[in-house]
């Protein structure tokens, strides 16, 4: 039986055979190398998407929230461009979700991971694609990483102190819900920290679910 994840990523194929993709192409900068199928890089690895699903180019495992979001995003109306300016997830959420500490709980694994180690940080930050922004003012390094054409993300690292433990904070683009909405920008923040994880302990970007 199809878990929950699974089946959310299944009712979704059948929408993509009714795409444009040429149109999606030019309106969201995806590369079209053949017709009908779309090609994206996503967390250092590169798609291909069609009427047939969300597929990975290296045939390696994917998890199946990466096929969603890769869907959701092929299936956005979204138009515009990023604002390049960097805010909380929470600034995405409608008036009706609620949630607490700006979904907290999902970074709090970073901090452990790479606490005290700023080097493998960085090294994983540049594995998936991330281009080192400088040191902020208020303390902590600044990571730029283009999730997705149109969705450039802000990744801060704090290094901990006899007060405060690391953090590794994920600040989305101002204007990301103009192509995917709060729920789907969720799951796309679960993907980049698992592939972070997952990059760090594995030492690929690739090979694992």
């Amino acid at each position: 039986m199809s878990s929950g994840y699974e089946q959310i990523y299944e009712s979704l194929i059948p929408k993509l055979s009714k795409c444009d993709f040429v149109e999606i192409a030019k309106r969201l900068g995806l590369s079209q190398k053949s017709e009908g199928t779309l090609f994206v890089n996503f967390l250092g690895r590169e798609y291909s998407i069609s009427s047939q699903g969300v597929k990975p180019a290296d045939g390696k495992p994917v998890n199946v929230n990466n096929r969603s979001v890769l869907a959701y995003y092929t299936l956005s109306p979204g138009v515009g461009e990023p604002a390049c300016s960097y805010v909380p997830i929470s600034y995405h959420a409608g008036a009706g979700i609620i949630f607490t500490a700006n979904l907290k709980w999902m970074t709090d694994p970073l901090g452990k991971q790479f606490a005290g180690d700023y080097s493998t940080f960085s090294e994983t930050m540049c594995r998936l694609g991330g281009v080192f922004d400088g040191k902020l003012k208020a303390g902590g390094y600044s990571w730029l990483l283009n999730a997705l054409p149109k969705i450039p993300l802000q990744i801060v690292y704090h290094d901990g102190d006899d007060e405060f433990p690391c953090e590794v904070q994920i600040l989305f683009d101002r204007n990301a819900s103009c192509f995917m909405e709060f729920e789907c920008l969720a799951f796309l923040e679960g993907c980049l920290v698992k592939a972070m994880l997952m990059t760090t302990q594995t030492g690929d970007t690739a090979g694992w679910e």
